[in-house]
């Protein structure tokens, strides 16, 4: 009998070379090899069903419908409901897209499942510094974990610190950097979008502009810009990335910074969680190599939020989680993603605005045009929730069943 592509790889998993895990450096390493057989060992029984879910009201990215039935097969959204395997009653129930984590920090399938078990079932991983292990990590399929998308080593200048994340110095951007040939190195290794990090001290202004001038006008792909002060901030629209990951903590955003991330059509990624917690424990400023200063407030994190909320400016929700670290530094995945939106919620996003968020805003800005809603053909990205979060962001988490690519999650985390 001839084995399955699956069941290859995960012989061949023992022959991959050892290589470094992705991103942080404080992080348990783990290797391509590793993750391959983490792979293997969660692919027995996960295949997905012919399912529907019938008498369930389905969000349509403006509210809710009538109660209706949706089927799924082959990991998509289907109109054909013959020959059905699975039939679920979802009286009384909610169906909402997967939730999608805009920014996060995730190096293996542990992390993944914790993940996926509250309903997150995309991440897009905003850095990795070791492409093989990475890839394993991206290519999980037929698993009940979430997908992957990922950037690879970040852009950042020699001269700037940046705590935990900070690359090894030949990976560090000096001014005589070839930056179109890191930008190709970046996407020949499987990057799905280019991360730069705006900072005091980091990338010029003009090196910036070069970065996303290559990355748009070469390989016809998207960069993301860290930029948490008022001055980085500024570089990150200037320079036309795509979009801004994090917000200002130092000051508040000027009408002119917001003028033209409109006509630019810029969105936002400002993971408030991060700088909620941050601000509520010393460890993990000191963790994201960040030090305060009298003006740096989360009050300013908050205003500037409502700021770009009240604009009309594209607002993504993302977490920026990596899970443990060390003893009093842990930012966990999945619930963090809840508490994003209830935290954006907080700031002036009405619960559908939140949800949308989390949801198509990110497949529409992210161009993931396979997901983000429920529609025929698009994956089966699936929450059931038993309680309507339009009237109560906070329900998103009374997660009853959750099916990645139309695989039924089997360890889900459910509201106590």
């Amino acid at each position: 009998m001839r084995a399955s592509p699956a069941a290859l790889l995960c012989v061949l998993a023992t022959l991959l070379p050892n290589t470094q895990a992705c991103l942080q450096a404080s992080q348990h390493k783990l290797t391509a090899r590793d993750i391959q057989a983490q792979v293997c060992t969660r692919q027995a029984a996960l295949a997905p069903k012919k399912t529907v879910i019938q008498n369930v009201r389905v969000f349509n990215g403006l509210g809710f419908t009538d109660p209706q039935s949706v089927v799924f097969a082959n990991g998509r959204i289907t109109a054909d409901a013959i020959n059905v395997e699975t039939v679920i009653d979802g009286t009384g129930q909610f169906l909402i897209p997967g939730l999608i984590d805009a920014h996060v920090h995730v190096t293996d399938l542990k992390g993944l499942g914790e993940i996926t078990s509250y309903g997150v079932t995309t991440v897009l991983n905003m850095a990795c510094a070791d492409y093989g292990a990475c890839a394993a990590l991206k290519n999980n399929n037929q698993t009940d974990v979430a997908s992957v998308l990922s950037a690879g080593y970040a852009a950042i200048g020699y001269a700037s610190g940046n705590g935990a994340l900070q690359p090894p110095p030949d990976r560090l951007v000096y001014p005589d950097t070839n930056l179109p040939q890191i930008v190709a190195w970046a996407f020949g290794n499987g990057s799905d979008y280019y991360k730069l990090i705006a900072k005091p001290a980091s990338l010029t202004q003009q090196q910036q502009n070069t970065i996303v001038s290559t990355a748009h006008n070469i390989f016809h792909r998207q960069t993301m810009t860290h930029a948490a002060d008022i001055v980085s901030y500024n570089q990150a629209v200037t320079s036309l990335s795509d979009g801004i990951q994090h917000i200002p903590d130092d000051g508040l955003l000027s009408s002119a910074t917001i003028t033209a991330m409109k006509k630019n059509k810029q969105f936002a990624t400002p993971t408030m969680s991060i700088f909620k917690f941050g601000y509520s424990n010393p460890a993990v400023l000191a963790f994201l190599g960040r030090t305060q200063s009298p003006n740096q407030t989360y009050a300013n994190v908050e205003e500037n939020v409502r700021i770009l909320h009240k604009a009309g400016i594209p607002i993504l929700a993302g977490t920026d989680a990596v899970g443990f670290i060390a003893p009093g530094i842990d930012l966990p995945f999945g619930i963090t993603l809840h508490e994003e939106l209830q935290l954006l919620n907080g700031v002036g996003l009405t619960p559908l605005e939140a949800l949308r968020a989390g949801t198509v805003e990110v497949a529409t800005w992210h161009q993931l045009f396979d997901r983000g809603d429920i529609t025929i053909g698009k994956r089966a990205d699936l929450v059931l929730l038993n309680s309507n979060p339009l009237l109560n962001i906070s329900n998103t988490q009374d997660i009853a069943r959750v099916w990645v690519g139309g695989v039924e999650v089997q360890n889900v985390t459910r509201l106590t």
